[in-house]
């Protein structure tokens, strides 16, 4: 009669003891080994009360159900007290599987993956429109594809191709333009000087210096690319993105 009682006590202690916000600045392998020793208190008990339970009432069936119990119940627990550690793993997973979508860590950065062909590719909203870009640190300025202008609001007749620019392929003449706004994840700058290259000479939108040089750091770390911007209200041109917006 004590099993379920002891058993549900143990669950409702252990989530008590996870849920406790620390005052202090803890490391996270602390916090980790923390969780593990409670995770340990609690299969214990679970194992006390499962043999105290076969002791009173024996067989075999009532062995295999406490044992699938006891399982059930240990890995909800574990699952439970390695949340977050299982919430980094499955960004990482996701960024492997889609490079190009910018994962956040935190408030006003974004992580990119490199692709399997060595380049970095976000997919960012432009001018309110979702398009993607590959990140280009050769090129002096943001470059639109000539046949993805018109769908960010740009009036393609009036462009005027006098603007000589350089990218990783070489140099070429494009029509500069200004953008009002580029999205990457929890980042978003404003105002960006741009150009729409000529048609036919660009398949895919280049992210350059126009707008990496807006950010506070852009930093490779292995295969990742890291895009951090200033704290609100130091730059005007650079605002992070409000959680509900």
């Amino acid at each position: 009669m004590l099993f379920w009682p002891v058993i549900i006590i143990g669950i409702a202690v252990l989530a008590l003891l996870l849920s406790q916000p620390s005052s202090d600045a803890v490391v996270i392998g602390a916090q980790t080994d923390m969780r593990a020793v409670y995770l340990a208190v609690l299969i214990a008990v679970l194992v006390i009360a499962g043999a105290g339970r076969l002791l009173l009432r024996g067989g075999r069936n009532t062995l295999v159900h406490t044992a699938a119990w006891l399982g059930t119940i240990a890995g909800l627990a574990t699952a439970f007290a390695f949340r977050d550690e299982a919430a980094i793993v499955i960004q990482d997973i996701r960024g492997q599987l889609m490079p190009s979508v910018a994962l956040s860590r935190s408030t006003g950065e974004a992580e990119l993956h490199r692709a399997w062909d060595g380049h970095y590719r976000a997919d960012a909203e432009v001018n309110g429109v979702d398009l993607r870009l590959m990140v280009d640190t050769g090129a002096s300025m943001v470059l639109i594809p000539f046949e993805q202008a018109a769908a960010l609001g740009i009036n393609t007749s009036t462009l005027d191709y006098s603007m000589p620019v350089t990218t990783a392929n070489g140099s070429s003449s494009v029509a500069p333009i200004q953008l009002s706004s580029i999205r990457i994840g929890q980042i978003a700058v404003f105002d960006i000087a741009a150009a729409v290259a000529q048609p036919g000479r660009l398949k895919t939108g280049l992210l350059g210096m126009s707008f990496l040089d807006k950010l506070t750091e852009t930093s490779f770390q292995g295969d990742k690319l890291i895009l951090r911007q200033s704290i609100p209200g130091q730059d005007d041109s650079i605002r992070t993105i409000s959680s509900g917006n």
